[in-house]
């Protein structure tokens, strides 16, 4: 079973975007991982070599006071994703991509 559809079997919502995948550059993608540990999770498996790849359970982030810079991810969505804050708030995970391949 891949990822993606581990993730979405443990909602049963229907017609809801709970995943939304975005690629971002590398030097964003490291900035990312510096704002916090909890909510992020790393998938075992990688298609690319030159990619890293973290999943954001935006439900937890949101939900629960963890050791995690909200205001900071807030403002790194407004600088890297084409996402505006309103279709963010409905997800419950980000697959974030992140690569300076072409």
């Amino acid at each position: 079973m891949n990822l993606i559809a581990r993730l979405l079997s443990l909602k049963s919502l229907e017609n809801v975007d709970l995943i939304h995948t975005v690629r971002v550059t590398q030097s964003a993608f490291n900035v990312l991982t510096t704002l916090g540990s909890e909510g992020i999770f790393y998938p075992a498996t990688q298609s690319s070599a030159n990619a890293e790849y973290v999943i954001l359970d935006l439900e937890f982030i949101r939900d629960h006071q963890l050791d995690f810079d909200k205001p900071a991810l807030s403002e790194w969505c407004r600088t890297h994703l084409s996402l505006s804050m309103g279709r963010l708030q409905p997800l419950s995970y980000l697959f974030v991509v992140g690569t300076d391949d072409a």
